[in-house]
């Protein structure tokens, strides 16, 4: 009897560590494949920044960095499907100089956002890495977000060094 439960416990216990292996194998590939980041210069940077932001001609951002809150633009009519993916591109410049690419599905985005459904930092936008935007205020909520429907979320650079960029899809 005492043979039997403890290949029982022993099992269990395979069974447990082999599921822990298997979240923390996924976790990684989770992160590896919804983050880039790379070495690259201020040039280099400018140039992405430039066509990340010709994809929304005349489109203001939706957080106006300069009051850390939501501009009192009009509102766009519900998108007519739910928003997918949330995007952040940021030019960290903190020991030296990186691009960091984000994109994780909305669901993801939802519950980094507070219990309130509401983002208090930039660095809630960048998910999965930790950069010089992230102790920088803000004001978003996930219904302004929703009611406003795809584009521009943030953009925002700190005078002569790094630059962030959000937007939803």
């Amino acid at each position: 009897m005492k043979r039997r439960i403890r290949t029982v416990v022993l099992s269990a216990v395979v069974i447990a560590a082999t599921a822990l292996l298997a979240a923390i194998g996924a976790g990684a590939w989770f992160v590896l494949s919804h983050r880039d980041s790379q070495s690259t210069s201020a040039q280099l940077a400018e140039v992405e920044f430039s066509k990340l932001l010709a994809r929304f001609p005349n489109q203001p951002p939706l957080v106006d960095m300069s009051r850390p809150e939501p501009l009192g633009a009009p509102v766009a009519s519900p998108p007519a499907a739910p928003l997918r993916s949330f995007h952040t591109v940021v030019f960290d410049t903190r020991g030296g100089q990186r691009i960091v690419r984000i994109t994780v599905p909305y669901w993801l985005a939802r519950r980094y956002a507070g219990r309130d459904g509401e983002f208090k930092w930039l660095g809630q936008l960048t998910f999965l890495d930790d950069t010089e935007f992230d102790p920088e205020p803000i004001r978003l909520s996930l219904a302004q977000l929703e009611r406003r429907g795809p584009g521009l979320v943030a953009h925002y650079q700190h005078p002569g060094r790094g630059r962030f960029i959000s937007w939803v899809e």
